[in-house]
């Protein structure tokens, strides 16, 4: 007896093995808590596709034999996980980029119906066979509400993060930030190429290892930026700041000075203790969007710092450390509340250390000492006035 279908299981429990390894490797370091979240549900949804699949390939081989229940049952969780792993894939995107309808609880909340109720169908689906049922011979068969039910709605969920990752893609200024938009954008073309092939190449996962493909392909991404760029907000590390100071500080001179600031964001653990982690991430987040945008006109290098804390550097001819603190001040303090998703709000401030370097200067930790004692007497005073 010939099994066609064995080959397609093996190249499965392959891409489980990849997978998991992946997993294992996933840590808070690649992004904020609740990105990491979303990538960890997308491996987990894509590991239930992988098994059952695996089990659904032996059934079709005759290799296996299940209940017909049972069968319907693994076939189930097949085309449920799929859909999970879009919606997934559409909530990560949804962190990392920021949607403006994230702070909308209610517009929120009703992106998830649709996946509620295709979840729904299916499992009601084993008894009824509207989506899909177990024919005579004990094989899979799809029905047209399938069609029309599950593939509007994995699309829904991977259409939305795609034409908005183009949108930011052709917007941005920044050649690391287009790549990673890019790189969200076409991570719709694994489902359109496996559902154009699939029909042509019955016998190979083809869904499977398009998927791991681009799990892979945002893996490598997002670990490569981590070297030198911070996950959470994607500007600079602090590793990156102090290789930039060893190169710019040497080349100081009162034709071009150097200026740094060191900023920190005003009552920032209160954020955390009230409103939670997730919000401390995006109000940080907030803030290296203002320092990105101060960075872009004035063609300086703004990094994390750590923590709360982030810098600036800058070639500060024709500029004064006043003048440059006071602009990032402005920006915060023109800015709307911000709104939480619990209906709450709060406004950011800054406290701000300068030095300013018009020689050269071979210690980074010197300069970066002397804005740090400038930044805690700034900081001093808010508290003073906080009182």
């Amino acid at each position: 007896m010939t099994h066609l279908y064995l080959p397609y299981a093996i190249t499965e429990a392959y891409c489980i093995i990849f997978a998991v390894t992946i997993w294992l490797r996933l840590s808070s370091s690649l992004g904020s808590e609740h990105e990491v979240r979303q990538l960890r549900n997308m491996i987990y949804s894509y590991l239930a596709m992988l098994v059952t699949d695996i089990l659904w390939a032996l059934m079709e081989d005759g290799i296996l034999h299940l209940p017909r229940l049972l069968n319907a049952s693994i076939n189930a969780v097949v085309i449920t996980s799929i859909t999970c792993g879009c919606y997934f894939w559409f909530r990560f995107i949804e962190d990392r980029l920021h949607f403006a309808f994230a702070r909308r609880k209610t517009l929120d909340k009703l992106l998830t119906i649709p996946l509620l109720v295709t979840c729904s169908l299916d499992v009601i689906s084993i008894f009824t066979g509207w989506i899909f049922y177990i024919d005579a011979g004990g094989h899979y068969q799809s029905t047209e509400l399938f069609l029309l039910v599950h593939t509007s709605v994995n699309y829904l969920y991977l259409l939305i993060p795609t034409v908005y990752a183009a949108y930011r893609a052709m917007r941005t200024r920044s050649r690391l930030d287009r790549a990673e938009y890019w790189t969200y954008a076409l991570y719709m073309i694994a489902p359109l190429l496996s559902g154009l092939l699939e029909d042509t190449f019955p016998y190979v996962p083809l869904l499977a290892l398009n998927i791991f493909m681009m799990i892979l392909i945002l893996f490598l991404m997002i670990q490569n930026m981590q070297v030198y760029h911070d996950a959470l907000t994607g500007l600079n590390n602090r590793r990156r700041l102090n290789k930039y100071l060893e190169d710019c500080l040497p080349k100081a001179s009162p034709e071009h000075p150097v200026l740094l600031l060191i900023m920190d964001l005003n009552g920032f653990k209160t954020i955390n203790d009230v409103y939670g982690h997730l919000e401390g991430d995006r109000a940080l987040t907030l803030f290296a969007g203002i320092l990105k945008n101060a960075a872009a006109r004035h063609g300086a290098f703004a990094a994390r710092y750590g923590g709360d804390e982030f810098c600036v550097v800058m070639d500060a001819a024709g500029h004064t450390a006043p003048e440059i603190a006071g602009e990032i001040r402005q920006s915060l303090e023109s800015a709307p509340p911000i709104e939480t998703r619990e209906g709450g709000s709060y406004l950011l401030s800054v406290s701000i250390g300068c030095a300013v370097c018009d020689r050269p200067e071979a210690e980074p930790d010197a300069v970066l000492a002397r804005a740090d004692k400038l930044l805690y007497e700034d900081k001093a005073k808010w508290h003073l006035a906080a009182k």
